[in-house]
């Protein structure tokens, strides 16, 4: 008898090994896992219970011969008084030889119920905290030795360390499926740019400007550009941080002077298509300001600001304000700043502009949708 037992212990081992080795799917591995410890002991009534620290709790995730409805349903106490839970706290194997005899513990009413006699209760442990627990229950008196003992803590272990493989190519497929989606995103995206930097490209050319001109103004634009979507990067391509976009854009017009340009409103993200067209907007504003606006002169300030509506569909309402600056008079034409101005907030963000040009200084507003 022990010879048989000794031989299908052995058996389950090596079951055990090829599973472990080809499984990817948890709960398949659970199931048979469970299947091949009862085969090993004789014993009908198995289950893998996982610990959720959190409920305070450990869940039937998986077992064989149960009735419909225990297996992910069924829960067992954490704590000393379960022989579950003191197996988990104590990382000691867990015997009921006679469990209509046990004081030790509170035997659980569906053990009751299923007429288990006899019980090993041992840790799975894990990579940082414990998986949980693998239980044999007997519905007839069985005397456990120590070399089922012994069995059932080797099992364990090997079934932990199954386990955490199994997580950590669930983990692994996760990370190649997401990268495969920012490389997609990343495609997108540097189209995107590149029909942006053609556009720059021809329209900064149309405008008649000299070859110095032209180098100038495009490669401020193309800096804006960068900068907008380095912002985007920084947090893997999703979103941009309003202020830390509008500081970066901004930063190069303060000169000597901290004070030459004021920036405030809350902590808002941009998604990166709206961070890349504000970053040319503001750019364009601030060029803007500096050759002709409060910020060609000693004591002229631009101030920035912003706020989101609370209403159903929320507006992100920005103002650019000039002030201290030399006398403003409305342009004889548009250039393509003022073109491009319309053009990012109007058809890029499906936004509204509205343009002052009151002699004290200009005031520039757009209201885009925040979404």
């Amino acid at each position: 008898m022990a010879d048989d037992n000794l031989k299908n212990q052995r058996e389950a081992f090596a079951d055990f090994g090829l599973l472990a080795f080809n499984c990817r799917d948890l709960d398949v591995l659970l199931m048979r896992a469970s299947e091949l410890v009862s085969d090993a002991l004789g014993v009908d009534l198995v289950k893998v219970l996982e610990h959720r620290p959190e409920q305070g709790d450990l869940l039937m995730r998986a077992g064989v011969n149960w009735e419909p409805g225990v297996i992910g349903n069924v829960t067992f106490a954490d704590h000393e008084q379960s022989p579950a839970g003191y197996a988990l706290l104590t990382h000691e194997p867990v015997v009921s030889h006679d469990v209509a005899t046990e004081d030790r513990f509170e035997i659980p009413e569906v053990l009751v119920r299923h007429g288990v006699k006899s019980m090993i209760n041992v840790i799975i442990v894990g990579e940082d905290t414990p998986f949980g627990v693998l239980e044999v229950d007997a519905r007839e008196s069985h005397d456990f030795n120590d070399d089922d003992i012994a069995f059932m803590r080797t099992y364990a272990n090997l079934l932990a360390t199954a386990i955490a493989r199994v997580r950590r190519l669930k983990e692994l497929e996760r990370s190649v499926r997401e990268q495969s989606i920012l490389a997609r995103e990343l495609g997108h995206r540097v189209a995107n740019v590149l029909g942006l930097v053609q556009a720059l490209a021809s329209q900064t050319a149309v405008d008649g400007r000299t070859a110095r001109e032209f180098r100038d103004e495009f490669r401020g634009r193309l800096q804006a550009l960068a900068k907008a979507e380095g912002a985007a990067l920084e947090k893997h391509g999703a979103t941009a941080d309003l202020q830390e976009l509008s500081e970066d854009i901004l930063a190069p017009y303060r000169g000597e002077r901290p004070e030459a340009i004021y920036i405030a409103g809350p902590s808002i993200e941009l998604k990166a298509r709206a961070g890349r067209m504000l970053g040319l907007a503001l750019h364009e504003l601030a060029t803007n300001a500096a050759k002709y606006g409060a910020l060609s002169v000693p004591d002229g300030q631009a101030r920035l600001e912003w706020h989101l509506t609370s209403s159903d569909e929320p507006m992100l309402c920005m103002v650019w304000k000039e002030i201290d600056g030399p006398l403003v008079e409305a342009p004889a034409h548009r250039g393509f700043g003022s073109r491009l101005l319309e053009k990012v907030v109007g058809a890029e963000l499906h936004g509204v502009t509205e343009i002052d040009f009151r002699p004290e200084g200009l005031i520039y507003k757009f209201n885009f949708p925040h979404i």
